[in-house]
């Protein structure tokens, strides 16, 4: 496999080649490369990037480290010290941010195994956390920290690579604390939201474990959802 960054006059692309493993082909796509004329591809206007200098960076990175974030979701990875880095940095610099997805799931207690690890920064800090991480962890940001990108729905997005794990930054208003206490997509109040918690000495936000139980439900992942209702059932929690 062959990981490389190419600049054209209107975007700057992560590119994957030689994939010759199916699951591989699975994985790439999940994390949202597109497939294209026999090749994968992450596209990125040239007002992501601030100055070359990030540029340089991240196509070292991405070139270095871009096989083994395919790989880390089949292999599995060590999701404890990746997350509690990031909670020692945003938390000693004020950063307001929030565990989603299923590596709360499993800081939680929940029996399962996280594809990756995503996080998501309130609006007002974003610009903050992503200079936080471009100094502190340098050698592991593999996509620029964007505004508007299409290769996410949201508004903000980055990656990095640490610690064998691949970490989504994301950050857009309907998923501030404010805003997503009230409602979320069908989900109102009381599922919705964010739940405070204490883990290895930092204090966390994650998804509230009613809306994390009926998202799943919703996208039909039957081995997740019977993980959540094993967890509920050893703490006589009702989810029926």
């Amino acid at each position: 496999m062959k990981c490389y960054c190419r600049e054209t006059d209107s975007s700057f692309d992560l590119c994957v080649e030689g994939v010759e493993s199916a699951r591989l082909e699975e994985v790439i796509l999940h994390m949202t490369w597109v497939k294209a004329d026999g090749m994968f591809l992450m596209e990125f206007s040239q007002n992501a990037f601030s100055n070359q200098r990030e540029k340089n960076m991240i196509s070292e990175n991405f070139s270095r480290l871009g096989q083994a974030v395919f790989e880390s979701p089949i292999k599995g990875f060590d999701w404890e010290k990746p997350l509690e880095t990031l909670a020692q940095a945003f938390n000693s610099n004020g950063i307001e941010w929030y565990v989603v997805g299923s590596a709360g799931d499993a800081l939680r207690g929940v029996g399962v195994k996280p594809f990756d690890i995503d996080v998501v920064i309130h609006t007002k800090d974003y610009f903050r956390a992503k200079e936080l991480c471009y100094q502190k962890f340098p050698y592991a940001v593999i996509a620029p920290f964007t505004e508007g990108e299409k290769v996410c729905p949201l508004r903000f997005f980055g990656r990095l690579f640490m610690f064998g794990a691949m970490i989504d930054v994301a950050a857009d208003e309907i998923w501030n604390r404010e805003t997503r206490q009230k409602k979320f997509g069908g989900f109102a109040s009381p599922v919705s939201g964010y739940e405070k918690t204490s883990w290895n000495g930092n204090e966390l936000y994650l998804e509230s474990l009613p809306l994390r139980y009926q998202i799943e439900i919703a996208r039909g992942r039957e081995g997740r959802v019977r993980a959540f209702e094993e967890y509920m059932d050893g703490r006589g929690i009702p989810y029926k």
